[in-house]
């Protein structure tokens, strides 16, 4: 029977539990991974490299080798540490091992085992938590990143780096990356990550520190659960100017990553120069701005450098050739010579990659400024299935729309263009004035203060707050109110500006105020693309408003020379014949008057571009009335008041251009026929 035992297949394992080497065991692992979650808790407040959980692990395996052998050969005795006897066929018997030894190590083995599956609980609910944080939808907003370095410094990657990495994890599909005209407002934010997370609806935030040094540049980046304000991932670059690229595909890679996605884009990176990319980000920043000319023209100075660094870069063509577009439209620069350099610019373009949807877009823009519609339709719709970031693709096709005077469908692609960029000041302000021509006054003021609490209540638009209670209000009081907040906002006047003042002047009676305003003025012709009126037009109608009719006409006839010299240049500016044709107005020069007024609406009609004819069709009322045309001029206001546009009973009852038909019979049925609408 002795024999049978020594021959027992589980006699090794009776000896590994004799020598405890099976209680070391399992006390180690139970030991090691209280440490590995402890390391794995602590790694990020404490800031530990990446490397340092798998370093306690290869050094937890390594100390369980060591804990195996020396158990083995081991063991400890009341009378200290001690070389473990060979067992005699006594110990090896039933029933002789000593029971109190027994007894503790099975204590010990539960106890461990408890712990063990204690953790292994803990982790996967954890676990579980953290998916969470993953399954979300993953809408995130990459943030303007904070300069670290000295007050007063300035770092291009502030701006270039989030926006470069705004366009590596765009072209993701599963990913929604907000665009930037909406986060650049949250430079050096003190919000909350959850206030920035409901104003933008992410999920995710993108959160960068910049530190720069000698000719290298620290990133420290952060993605954060906006929702908790809980930091999912941290990393840390070192950055030079010819890491760009590499910079942006390990941080979009780490990001992926970290909301549990294989980074993977569903287009190759648009250029593999990072100068050219430092370039085209650069000029994003300020084509992505506010539309002003100044805006445009530095866009057109750093994406003409991208594409001079890769004439291969197919988006810094497309963009380049949409500024150049836009500087066209409005009026910027308003030569036969910008509006070719768009169209070379996309035949160029079209030879490296025809079908790309940037370059599509690009090309509805072109089509959109020189109004040739249909086509504009057809490419934009074109890029509609293709392209990722679909705001200026709204954009594009809302403009287009109210262009066409197709109002609801202009207010629907505003919407969704505003719904993918909740904070762009642009989209906000189209979705006021299109509410405007409606005649939404109440919904235009809900856009309008919305703009103004995101601090950027721009006078560069034409249409605003002002005008918005010139046309419903009876007085003036509201709109002096709206103009005193844009005078603070821009910190003093300007042409945009004066241009509201000087009408709220007229209408009020204030003439000597209204030519202080102009005195002061350093501008010489409020050019915008409904309206170009040279400064002597001002002086010329406040004069005529006040009854100094001999000043006025000086001055009308000053702004003759001004009108015909620029018209030699721009024969078909429609705006240019129509203030023309007031200053005829106003020297009493009827026929040319009313030929000049016709001509505007001619060369711009509803058909062709209603947002802009709605102002040559109130220019030409405005002249029939200045040269006694009553009928004529009533008819034309019924027909303004008839449809959507910025004519308004309220402005007609105070705005003095329209006194010598307040006493005729027509004009009360006018008025009483349009305020019982």
């Amino acid at each position: 029977m002795n024999e049978n035992r020594e021959k027992n297949p589980f006699k090794f394992w009776e000896e590994l539990k004799r020598r405890r080497v099976i209680g070391v065991i399992i006390v180690y692992a139970a030991a090691a991974y209280v440490i590995l979650e402890l390391t794995s808790i602590i790694a990020e407040p404490f800031g530990l490299p990446e490397w340092t959980l798998k370093l306690v692990f290869i050094l937890l395996c390594a100390g369980l080798i060591i804990s195996i052998v020396l158990s083995w050969i081991y063991d400890i005795t009341p009378q200290g540490v001690e070389k473990t006897k060979p067992s005699s066929v006594k110990d090896r018997m039933p029933g002789t091992r000593n029971a109190s030894n027994i007894i503790g190590w099975k204590i010990a083995t539960y106890i461990s085992l408890l712990i063990i599956a204690s953790l292994l609980v803990f982790n996967i609910i954890r676990g579980r938590d953290s998916k969470e944080y993953s399954d979300l939808e993953k809408t995130i907003a990459i943030l303007p990143f904070d300069n670290l370095g000295p007050p007063g410094t300035n770092s291009v990657l502030e701006h270039a780096l989030p926006i470069a990495i705004m366009m590596r994890l765009q072209d993701i599909n599963v990913f929604k990356i907000r665009p930037w005209t909406s986060t650049k407002r949250y430079i050096e934010t003190a919000l909350s990550g959850p206030e920035i997370g409901r104003q933008l609806n992410v999920n995710y935030l993108v959160k960068g520190y910049i530190q720069q040094k000698d000719n290298e540049v620290i990133v420290d980046i952060m993605l954060v659960h906006a929702g908790e304000d809980e930091i999912i991932g941290k990393w840390t670059e070192n950055l030079k100017t010819d890491d760009l690229i590499e910079v942006q595909n390990s941080i979009s890679n780490n990001v992926s990553s970290a909301l549990k996605y294989k980074f993977s884009p569903e287009k190759e990176a648009p250029t593999d120069n990072p100068d050219a990319l430092y370039a085209y980000t650069t000029g994003m920043k300020y084509y992505w701005n506010e539309e002003t000319e100044s805006d445009f023209l530095q866009a057109l100075k750093y994406l003409e450098k991208a594409v001079e660094l890769d004439p291969d870069f197919v988006l810094a063509y497309a963009k380049l050739s949409s500024t150049s577009s836009w500087l066209y439209h409005f009026h910027f620069d308003r030569t036969e010579e910008r509006l070719e350099e768009a169209r070379r610019v996309l035949e160029k373009a079209k030879t490296i990659n025809p079908e790309s949807p940037d370059l599509k877009i690009s090309e509805g823009i072109y089509y959109y400024v020189t109004h040739e519609y249909e086509k504009a339709l057809e490419k934009l719709k074109q890029a509609g299935d293709l392209v990722y970031d679909k705001v200026e693709l709204n954009v594009s096709l809302a403009s287009l729309y109210r262009r066409q005077l197709k109002l609801d469908k202009a207010l629907e692609y505003f919407t969704r263009a505003l719904e993918q960029d909740p904070q762009n000041i642009i989209t906000i302000n189209e979705l006021a004035e299109t509410n405007l021509l409606l005649g939404n006054y109440e919904e235009a003021e809900n856009y309008y203060n919305r703009k103004k609490l995101l601090g950027q209540e721009s006078s560069m638009m034409l249409v605003n707050s002002v005008y918005l209670n010139m046309l419903r209000e009876e007085g003036t009081t509201k709109s002096r109110e709206a103009l005193r907040d844009l005078i603070d906002n821009e910190n003093g006047l300007n042409i945009t500006l004066a241009h509201q003042l000087i009408l709220l002047d007229i209408i009020d009676g204030m003439y000597s105020e209204a030519v202080v305003v102009l005195d002061d003025l350093d501008e010489d012709v409020f050019d915008h693309q409904f309206i170009y009126m040279p400064k002597s037009m001002y002086y010329a109608e406040i004069y005529r408003q006040s009854g100094d009719r001999e000043r006025a006409a000086a001055y009308y006839d000053s702004s003759l020379v001004i009108l015909k010299e620029k018209l030699t240049g721009s024969l078909d500016d429609s705006r240019l014949h129509s203030t023309l044709g007031i200053a005829y107005a106003g020297l009493g020069i009827k026929d040319e008057a009313v030929a000049e007024g016709l001509k505007g609406v001619d060369l711009m009609p509803l058909s062709k571009d209603y947002y802009r004819g709605i102002f040559r069709e109130e220019d030409l009322a405005r002249i029939y009335t200045m040269v006694g045309e009553y009928d004529l001029a009533l008819e034309q206001l019924d027909r303004l008041l008839s449809m959507p546009g910025l004519m308004s009973v309220s402005l007609l009852k105070k705005d003095p251009v329209w006194k010598p038909l307040w006493d005729r019979h027509g004009f009360t049925e006018l008025i009483k026929k349009h305020t019982d609408k």
